[in-house]
């Protein structure tokens, strides 16, 4: 029984195709639906002074869930219950997979941005590090073939 879907969102086409099949399986099992951004410590604060640094976190963290409840909102008509969460970790795949074990999600349904090779090496995967320690199974939604 697929009760609880987890979508981690990172406002990209690919965010969106992943999304998109998650409603679709969500409407198949009758489903709750997570949104979640992970906010970490990519702000670039250098030379901010303390009170700035955390405006600049809150006012990214506030256009995340603004963004977040517009998607939301704008999938009503669809019959699926869907929340919104901000995580906020240093870590993509980390923030991705606590809230999966804590809030006991029976699927992750993410985007991949299809790297391979030298650039998967260099710029790291949060896909693969899902997929490597999901305790739950996980599905990569990849582009169409153009």
């Amino acid at each position: 029984m697929i009760n609880n879907i987890l979508v981690p969102y990172d406002f990209t086409n690919f965010g969106d195709l992943a999304f998109e099949k998650a409603m679709e399986i969500a409407k198949k099992f009758d489903s709750k639906l997570t949104l979640i951004s992970v906010i970490g410590s990519d702000i670039d604060t250098s030379g901010m002074s303390l009170s700035r640094a955390e405006e600049a976190h809150d006012e990214s963290e506030n256009k995340a869930k603004e963004d977040l409840n517009k998607l939301k909102n704008s999938n009503i008509v669809e019959n699926v219950p869907i929340s919104v969460e901000i995580v906020h970790n240093s870590s993509s795949s980390d923030g991705i997979l606590l809230f999966a074990e804590k809030h006991n999600t029976d699927l992750i349904v993410m985007g991949s941005h299809g790297r391979s090779g030298f650039k998967k090496v260099v710029l790291g995967s949060v896909a693969s590090n899902v997929v490597a320690k999901a305790q739950c199974p996980v599905m990569i939604v990849k582009p169409p073939k153009s």
